[in-house]
């Protein structure tokens, strides 16, 4: 077993109207920068795509095989959900070897085209679903479903402070939280056996390890991650 810092909500620049650093900024920036700040795992999340996966991947290849030093990248994204009034931001995560056709197969059962929406437009995007189908779809897929900054303050609303949060957090589909104060935990339910992570939800380089958890892992590996989750009581350690 091993402990190791992870940042599994982030976003690049493939949406430059979305990301509040340099659009010029390289992959291998990115991945530079995520071993600079200690990130051991780095979830690339941008808004309804994994376009900028690839790079992403081939340039943690290239930084180990130069260096020996190597940053765990999970393709995954961000995809707003909207039900009976309320929004839910889910941060679905997929195996490095076949995310490409994951993702495929949740567009596909979302009923969204593979590219559901113009590169600009992309953030703006959500879809009007039950989020607990959403994250059954998603897991159903070998994915992992996190839902995304439960705590967030956007206007007036909070997701945290909705009724279908609890519904959401204790279905059996969805393998984490996330959350920006770990402290806001205390708000659900007694017995809530689900894990809690704490994620940058970076948009530049200067983002990116703001905020971070400590997971044990057996492996280093998404299927380790993916463990790790499903034991649903893993140990997690907000460190930022």
């Amino acid at each position: 077993m091993r402990y190791v810092t992870v940042d599994l909500h982030n976003h690049t620049p493939l949406i430059p109207n979305d990301y509040r650093g340099d659009a010029a900024t390289t992959p291998r920036a990115v991945v530079e920068r995520a071993l600079e700040v200690g990130i051991d795992v780095f979830g690339a999340t941008d808004h309804f795509s994994v376009l900028w996966a690839p790079l992403l991947l081939a340039a943690a290849d290239e930084v180990a095989a130069e260096t020996g030093r190597r940053l765990l990248v999970i393709p995954g994204s961000e995809i707003k959900v909207r039900h009976s009034g309320e929004e839910t931001h889910l941060v679905a995560l997929f195996s490095p070897k076949s995310y490409a056709d994951d993702f495929a197969a949740l567009m596909d059962g979302l009923g969204l085209p593979r590219m559901p929406a113009s590169i600009p437009d992309l953030p703006m995007l959500w879809v009007d679903e039950d989020p607990r189908q959403v994250a059954a779809l998603i897991d159903n897929l070998g994915g992992i479903c996190i839902v995304g900054h439960v705590d967030r303050t956007f206007g007036d609303y909070r997701f945290i402070d909705s009724d279908l949060v609890h519904d959401l957090v204790e279905c059996e589909h969805v393998h984490a939280i996330e959350l920006i104060d770990h402290s806001a935990r205390c708000r659900f339910r007694d017995g809530l056996a689900i894990a809690h992570v704490c994620s940058s939800d970076s948009h530049s380089l200067d983002e990116m390890g703001r905020r971070t958890s400590t997971l044990e892992l057996d492996e280093v590996s998404f299927e380790g991650l993916c463990s790790a989750f499903q034991a649903r009581r893993a140990a997690v350690v907000p460190v930022r």
